[in-house]
């Protein structure tokens, strides 16, 4: 039920709703209801439509109160939702598979801004960010939102439920999303490795945990290279320690990503060989040098790998030969693989790939997702053959009917990126684009013509760090849903009760990765089955 103030009129609205600006008054409860585990962070959301501008929409939310336990840390971060334009929506996609036509507005960044202006007629989407420590107690739990705008008020309560769940704080499923160093300088008006890049890379690392990624990639421009006068190389590693223990400090570097050691050539995507990357290599005095591509390659491995074991990082690091390699390219990757291999005695290597077998080449598997599904009984029975590890990732690809981040998407079809880890039992999910901005993120939606709107970021760059996105909220929010899933079926098969019942509740909710439901209320009713089942086992 809305609530009416004159000029404004407020109604709850699922957080897994992207709100549009001319959204109408909704007939739902009349308080903002929202439930999560002990130690979890959840959303909830509300609409405000304004009958005439305001310029000072301003929020309040007073602390949460438990009948017993009174007010204890459960902490409620308002936000007002931000639009971005959505030029052209996602190719070959079908148009019941959008939110919105193209060209248009769609909510996205959660701005930092205390108060927010709204034009007449419109409507402003209010983020609830909801964090509860494991030590809440359960039951309900009940506050107040109240908004004001031009000397008017409005009060909304806002009601929380706290199970008696744990979500653990241990993240099995890996998660990566790749970064672009550059735009830490670019963005923040400073150069790279100055005390305010650093700072700012603090910032992303802290928030990166924060969203419950544990997966750091290490690009390798961080390791300085030098040719000394007898023409032998030396390598300076200052910058790339810094950088791993400013991630290990926050708590998300679990596994350590190191960079490409090789690029496609010129045709691009069509070409069936890779080159060696062309690391920049000085003197001592700072001059380039030319020096074999292939060569420093082979000493910047051989270095790195000496310093990783030095370090004692080894058995939480990952290496990448090239990126995508293909069946058009995997006689190229095969013996570049060999070669670094021979270089990289016992590390273990990740590749985000569409290769049909590339067993001893390979430890850790990525195949895009429309590709596993494509081939999913050839790369599940190799598992279960071989033992090799599985995740799966998204990029520009896949889109029509199947589950992807882009804006102009459902956030269910983010969230259940997830479920789909769970489903498969793959273990981890990579994306190339954590900040690859364009140089006005907030109005455009593409770095490059040729990729769906979205695809390139889901954090912006606000004035000393990152900007939330919805779609980043809810990326978290699936990947507890993953968490959920994996602690009912270990409690199912420590009590030998209800055993399969997390794959039941999966299964029935993505059947498979393009048949999943898109009614965001099933979505919540199977995550509260997972609930009530552990409640169950949990007496």
């Amino acid at each position: 039920m809305a609530i009416s103030s004159g000029t404004l009129v407020i109604w709850a609205a699922d957080s897994l709703e992207k709100i549009p600006q001319d959204a109408q008054p909704d007939a739902g409860p009349d308080a903002i209801e929202a439930d999560a585990c002990r130690g979890e962070v959840v959303s909830a959301q509300l609409a405000v439509r304004v009958t005439k501008s305001v310029r000072d929409l301003h929020i309040q939310v007073s602390s949460l109160t438990h009948a017993e336990a009174g007010a204890t840390g459960i902490d409620v971060r308002p936000r007002f939702v931000g639009y971005v334009p959505v030029e052209a929506n996602t190719p070959d996609t079908p148009m019941e598979e959008v939110i919105c036509n193209a060209p248009c507005l769609v909510a996205d960044p959660l701005l930092v801004d205390e108060t927010a202006g709204v034009e007449a007629d419109s409507t402003q989407p209010v983020w609830l960010t909801i964090s509860v420590p494991t030590d809440a107690p359960p039951g309900p739990w009940l506050g107040t939102i109240r908004l004001s705008a031009g000397g008017e008020k409005a009060e909304v309560p806002l009601r929380l439920t706290v199970h008696p769940v744990t979500l653990p704080a241990e993240r099995s499923l890996w998660v990566t999303n790749w970064m672009n160093l550059g735009n830490f300088a670019t963005f923040y008006g400073t150069e790279p490795y100055t005390d305010r890049f650093w700072r700012v890379v603090e910032t992303f690392a802290a928030n990166m945990a924060a969203h419950r990624q544990n997966v750091v990639l290490c690009p390798n421009d961080l390791i300085q290279i030098f040719q000394e006068a007898d023409g032998g190389f030396a390598f300076d590693f200052t910058r790339y320690d810094r950088w791993v223990g400013i991630f290990d400090k926050a708590g998300c570097a679990e596994l350590l990503e190191g960079g490409h050691l090789g690029r496609r050539g010129e045709g691009k995507w069509e070409t069936p060989w890779f080159e060696w990357r062309r690391f920049p290599v000085r003197r001592r005095d700072g001059a380039l040098v030319e020096a074999d591509a292939e060569t420093v390659v082979r000493e910047l491995v051989t270095n790195l790998l000496a310093h990783v074991r030095e370090r004692g990082w080894l058995d939480r690091f990952v290496m990448h030969i090239v990126d995508e390699p293909a069946p058009h390219t995997e006689e190229d990757y095969k013996k570049k693989s060999e070669l670094v291999h021979q270089w990289a005695p016992g590390v273990r290597f990740l590749e985000a790939m569409s290769l049909m077998d590339a067993r001893g080449h390979l430890d850790i598997w990525v195949p895009q997702l429309s590709h596993f599904d494509e081939h999913m009984d050839h790369y599940l029975k190799m598992r279960d053959e071989s033992g090799i590890e599985l995740w799966h990732y998204t990029c520009m690809y896949p889109t029509g009917l199947y589950p992807n981040r882009f804006l102009d998407f459902s956030l269910a079809k983010t969230r259940l990126l997830h479920w789909i880890n769970w489903r498969y039992r793959l273990t981890g999910y990579l994306h190339w684009g954590l900040n690859y901005w364009t140089e006005n993120p907030f109005h455009e939606d593409r770095l490059r013509g040729d990729l769906p709107p979205g695809d390139s970021w889901i954090v912006y760059p606000g004035t000393d760090g990152p900007i939330d996105s919805i779609r980043w909220e809810q990326m978290r929010e699936g990947i507890q849903d993953y968490e959920l899933l994996r602690l009912l079926d270990a409690r199912s098969k420590e009590t030998g009760r209800l055993e399969g019942r997390a794959d039941e509740i999966c299964s029935a909710l993505v059947p498979d990765p393009t048949s999943y439901s898109r009614d965001q209320q099933s979505l919540r009713q199977a995550r509260g089955n997972v609930i009530s089942a552990l409640q169950e086992l949990e007496g």
